[in-house]
């Protein structure tokens, strides 16, 4: 006979005490498989005391529903020295701890055994003695008494070396055997201190279950869900509102009353008025959520006017704005003479001439008369274009007045594109005819032309955005209009990262041309560039992968202080050393020894053990094991990084080298997505922007003040004056999620349309979105109600096959779920 309540089981535990939960225990005590008595917590010597909830107030319901197996909740309140203690049997803490739940059994016979919610277990190193813990915990339970049973509270795990919060240590095929059941805890993707979501997405979700479900027994899993959300204050910093984090954890029947204007942010009473609100359907990661007191809001696309190179992105859902290069911004007032460089009058040594341009050869010299019809003051600027790091200078001259235009920094941004120089500025032209002549300072340079004018200026740009505000009056409990008793704040939710060096080149190998011969050269090997097909009329770049063997390098071979990055794979047919140099050195993953290791020429200067498997055939395309690899270079010392996260892995010093070509290298069979070349010294922040605002006042956000570097104001970027690791020149870190930046006091009137214009500084700075919110305080809630609890219970039975749900934690949730989930009895 088909056991109907399959994969419907359901766990909860007793933590929040409140009269909710001792409710939804009397009334729906039949809808309940296993609670969790959260009243245990084990110290750093193995001592268990009841500090939580109290036994006694249990009693009743333990003795209403023996159908419930009643679990004695152990834990070290995510204490990492407690762990660590137990773990390693610190002065024999492990063996008390193993006499004390004995001891806790005994006194609750009634007891259907243990649950034990360990946290905050370190990394992976940790591993073995982890599991150790965990099978002495089991073998001890069991031979006290086999008949009670173990669960087990395990960290939301998506692969091995998978956690999100540092908990490594926990490996669930390991830890399969030891236990009972086993309760993930699948909620706190989303947190106090986190920027807002939801406590538990279906991205994380589904990840955690893909993967637990095929390496444990699927029949022993409880899927772990939240019955609370959160509300996080976005009108003001932290540090202002006198908290330590934005969020305040909400039942489900907190965040109600925020929707029926049960609450605001003025303690309940005047002056903010309480407004029932409408809350938001996400049907994607399934969970309501809201804006409390926010007046209007929009997303980073919802711009009513954007410049390039600013343009709209999405992630995850989240429409937003961003620039990945600076282009130059040019204004010339009013033009004289628009005059392009194919247009030459007379030209002498060797010139190419096309419609647009000139490229001047040995000896090139090219001349362009012009008829000025007014005398006055006025500017010319001439249009450049240097094709590469060995193709960098020419001259022009008009008037008697000559410049030499050229470049030596690597990571000059207007490489191989057009710009613009002030040839003369105020210059006193008379009425009449004029010379400008153009000669070859390297050859190669190509020139497209110059313009006279009224004004010239120029300056490197990432864009700006501008967005209408829209406030509207709201209608109060009491059904009156109502808006903000003092005015308004705007908060922008960015996202900065952290700076990188100032690029020298990016290749993905999406472009068109494969490999073109005036940018790269191969020194050995035979090198090729794979790229997917895409539909018809299709026009995005196509994902593509550098593959072969040997040496390919930028066709330069004046390289030395440089920062290289690759993202490879090993093929199937694959094996050895993969990676990137620079002259003599070699900085490479080796698959043979798995290790990242530095050559200088045969010399193994350094090494770090680390592992990477090869990626099969099948998956060689669409889902491939890639692995990153860098060296920054300066001097005689060399850096080494590996992993998506940049850990420095070591330091080495170089003795005889001179430099070089620089590119991918591999001894056998490899692919490279990315190959990526910036300067060993100067940096490209990714952090500032400026807020426009109504009235016009500008105000800078984002810029972090650093030492031991010079800024560069034109390009904003910021050179170190030591070798020293970037991150050790500022105090302020760099959160990597989204942040909000505050305006001060905005005097607007609801019912009036006002614009706002945000201008990114740098490039890679997401602007997210806008919020327009009543300055007495203004939030953004997430929370769980019955339909989002229902869907993953589903889940959990018909998609993974699982023993069922645990929710964290009886008391907070919609108690409307328990008329939706069947009887356990």
């Amino acid at each position: 006979m088909r056991d109907y309540l399959e994969g419907k089981r359901c766990m909860v535990w007793s933590f929040m005490g409140n009269t909710r939960m001792y409710q939804a225990l009397r009334d729906y005590g039949d809808r309940l498989d296993t609670v969790g008595i959260f009243t245990f917590e084990v110290d750093a010597t193995g001592t268990i005391s009841e500090t939580g909830t109290s036994i006694s107030t249990m009693l009743t319901y333990i003795n209403k529903w023996p159908h419930i197996k009643w679990m004695l909740t152990v834990m070290n309140h995510g204490t990492a020295s407690i762990f660590t203690a137990l773990r390693n049997n610190t002065d024999g803490a492990k063996d008390m701890f193993l006499t004390e739940l004995v001891r806790i059994m005994e006194k609750y016979p009634w007891c259907a055994g243990v649950d034990i919610d360990l946290e905050r277990g370190g990394e992976i190193e940790n591993r073995d003695a982890a599991n150790a813990l965990f099978r002495d915990i089991y073998n001890a339970v069991k031979t006290y008494d086999s008949t009670k049973l173990v669960n087990i509270c395990l960290p939301g795990m998506t692969s091995v070396n998978g956690s999100v919060g540092g908990e490594n240590w926990c490996v669930y095929a390991d830890l399969d055997a030891y236990c009972d059941t086993a309760a993930i805890m699948s909620y706190g993707m989303a947190w106090a201190g986190s920027a807002p979501g939801p406590v538990s997405p279906r991205d994380w979700l589904e990840g955690i279950y893909d993967y637990a479900s095929s390496v444990m027994d699927p029949k022993k899993i409880f899927l772990g869900l939240p019955g609370y959300g959160w509300n996080w204050q976005i009108y003001d910093t932290p540090e202002n509102l006198g908290k330590t984090y934005r969020g305040t954890s909400n039942t489900y029947y907190a965040a109600k009353l925020w929707m029926t204007g049960g609450y605001n942010f003025t303690d309940d009473t005047a002056p903010q008025p309480l407004i029932p609100i409408l809350a938001y359907w996400d049907d994607y990661d399934k969970v309501p959520w809201a804006l409390p007191q926010v007046y209007d809001f929009m997303e980073g696309q919802d711009a009513v006017y954007k410049e390039y190179p600013l343009m709209g992105e999405v992630y995850n859902r989240r429409r937003y704005l961003t620039a990945y290069a600076k282009q130059q911004n040019t204004e010339f007032g009013d033009i004289l003479i628009d005059r392009g460089g194919g247009d030459v009058d007379s030209y002498s040594g060797i010139v190419s001439v096309s419609d647009y341009m000139i490229t001047l050869g040995d000896e090139g010299s090219a001349s362009y008369q012009f008829d000025i019809d007014e005398a006055g003051v006025y500017d010319v600027a001439v249009r450049v274009c240097f094709p590469f790091w060995d193709k960098n200078s020419v001259t022009v001259s008009v008037d008697g007045i000559s410049q030499t235009f050229a470049e030596d920094r690597l990571w000059w941004p207007y490489w191989r594109t057009t710009c613009w120089f002030p040839l003369v500025t105020g210059h006193s032209f008379s009425a009449g005819t004029h010379t400008l002549t153009v000669d070859v300072g390297v050859n190669g340079v190509q020139f497209y032309g110059f313009r006279v004018c009224t004004a010239f200026s120029e300056e490197p740009t990432a864009g700006v955005a501008q967005f209408t505000l829209s406030p509207r009056q709201f209608i109060d409990v009491d059904g009156n209009p109502c808006q903000p008793d003092k005015g308004f704040k705007l908060t922008c939710e960015m996202l900065r990262r952290k700076p990188d060096s100032a690029l020298i080149w990016y290749e993905d190998f999406r472009d068109d041309t494969i490999l073109p011969s005036s940018y790269w050269t191969t020194l050995s090997g035979e090198w090729d560039v794979w790229q997917e097909s895409l539909p018809y009329g299709d026009t995005s770049r196509p994902y593509s992968q550098l593959e072969g063997e040997g040496q390919l390098a930028w066709l330069y071979s004046g390289f030395d202080d440089i920062h290289l990055r690759a993202r490879l794979a090993f093929p199937s047919d694959g094996g050895g050393r993969a990676g990137i140099f620079c002259g003599s050195l070699f900085c490479c993953l080796n698959y043979d020894t798995q290790q990242v290791e530095l050559y200088n020429g045969s010399t193994l200067l350094g090494s770090y053990a680390t592992s990477f498997s090869k990626t099969s055939d099948a998956d060689l395309r669409t889902n491939p094991n890639m692995y990153t690899i860098e060296m920054r270079i300066r001097g005689n010392k060399v850096r080494v990084y590996s992993s998506n996260s940049y850990t420095l892995r070591f330091t080495a010093t170089v003795s005889g080298f001179s430099g070089g070509y620089a590119g991918f290298r591999s001894d056998g069979h490899a692919v490279c997505e990315l190959l990526r070349l910036g300067d060993a010294w100067t940096y490209e922040p990714y952090e500032r922007f400026d807020v426009t605002f109504p009235d016009g006042s500008v105000v800078e956000y984002g810029r972090i003040y650093r030492s031991n570097a010079v800024w560069d104001e034109e390009f904003q970027v910021f050179t170190l004056t030591s070798d020293v690791e970037e991150s050790s020149t500022r105090s302020e870190d760099i959160s990597l999620d989204y942040e909000f930046y505050h305006s001060d006091l905005l005097a607007l009137e609801c019912g009036n349309d006002y614009t706002v214009t945000v201008t990114p500084k740098d490039i890679n700075v997401w602007v997210s979105r806008l919020f327009l919110g009543d300055a007495d305080g203004f939030s953004i809630l997430y929370y769980q109600d019955v339909d989002s609890l229902v869907y993953w219970a589903n889940k959990a039975a018909y998609r993974w096959k699982l023993r069922g749900i645990a929710i964290w934690s009886l008391g907070q949730e919609d108690m409307r779920l328990w008329e939706a989930l069947p009887k356990q009895i």
